[in-house]
């Protein structure tokens, strides 16, 4: 491999991948995700997918890693937001993403 490939390559380590059925601050919940991109056998969110939320009703995720994508879509991270304001939690939190650039 070409030395210019390799610098082009770059690390990206993203602790917390968000999947369904993961909770939020405000107490709902992610309700879909991917079919395809799985995370210990669960599909992760993504930008855009719909959370439950007890306090506003129904809302999306708004916020989403910009560079590790399910099929264009980008997936969400513990930390990120949804439209109601409230913030994801991970389950998963001792996994770390690996991902290529």
């Amino acid at each position: 491999m070409p030395i210019s490939e390799i610098n082009r390559k770059i690390e990206v380590y993203m602790k917390g991948v968000i999947c369904i059925g993961d909770k939020t601050t405000h107490g709902g919940q992610v309700l879909s995700g991917s079919g395809k991109m799985k995370f210990a056998g669960i599909g992760v969110a993504r930008l855009n997918d719909p959370v439950s939320c007890p306090q506003h009703g129904n809302t999306f995720i708004i916020e989403a890693h910009p560079s590790f994508k399910d099929n264009g879509i980008p997936v969400a991270f513990h930390g990120h937001r949804c439209g109601c304001g409230c913030t994801l939690i991970s389950s998963q939190k001792g996994a770390t993403v690996i991902a290529m650039r």
